[in-house]
Formats: C-alpha cells, structure tokens, sequence
C-alpha cells in the first residue's frame, strides 16, 4: 500500500533501492542485523530536512561520468517543477544513462563483494 505523506513515499522509495538496486546509503557497515524499515525511517528523515534547507550533498564529479552527472542534476532540478519539467527530465535521465553506460567501460570490473560499496 502506498503512502500519502511525502515522508512516507520516500520510505517507500528507500526501501525500493534497497530491494531492487541493492543500494542502501543508510546502511551501517557493521550492521548485523538489516532493519530495513528503521533505514528507511532515516533516510527519509534526513531527505526531508535536505529538501527543506534546499541543500542536498551530492560529492565531487568523477570526470569520467561528469556529463551523466550535469544531465541527472538537471533532471533533478526540472523534477522539482513537477509537470511542467518532467518531459525535459525524462529526456535528460535517458541521456544520462546512455552516458553513463557508454563510459562504463572506462572503469576495472570490481569484485562482487566491492560493487554497490559505500563511497562516503
């Protein structure tokens, strides 16, 4: 069931990632124990009040993948208009991920127990 509140979807988006992407920024590195929800509870928290203050961290730029970066920014940007961006915001996540793709190749095959890892 989804939930209303915008707090609520980004819980549901957390857990998302975390499902299908296996990419858990709220995970703890010496966690034994995965509590998913109280991950998502967190990140949400967290979000809000970045979506609040207008100031989300996003790290340096790797060159390689620096134009995928510039066109999922502004995608993000253009999202924030809701349906006057989203066609423009679609257009631009699609360029980044054929960008990102092509430059793939330019990185070492990492060893499964390195990919997904935390970088922060």
């Amino acid at each position: 069931m989804s939930e209303v509140s915008a707090e609520g979807r980004i819980r549901e988006a957390y857990i998302e990632m975390a499902t299908h992407a296996n990419y858990r920024p709220e995970a703890t590195g010496d966690s034994a124990e995965i509590d998913l929800r109280g991950e998502a509870a967190s990140y949400a928290r967290r979000f809000v009040g970045e979506e609040q203050n207008a100031e989300f961290h996003i790290g340096i730029s790797d060159y390689t993948t620096n134009r995928a970066l510039v066109y999922t920014i502004e995608a993000a940007r253009l999202l924030c208009g809701g349906v006057l961006g989203i066609d423009h915001a679609l257009r631009l996540l699609e360029m980044a991920l054929a960008e990102a793709r092509m430059q793939r190749h330019n990185y070492p095959v990492l060893p499964e127990q390195m990919r997904g890892a935390r970088l922060g």
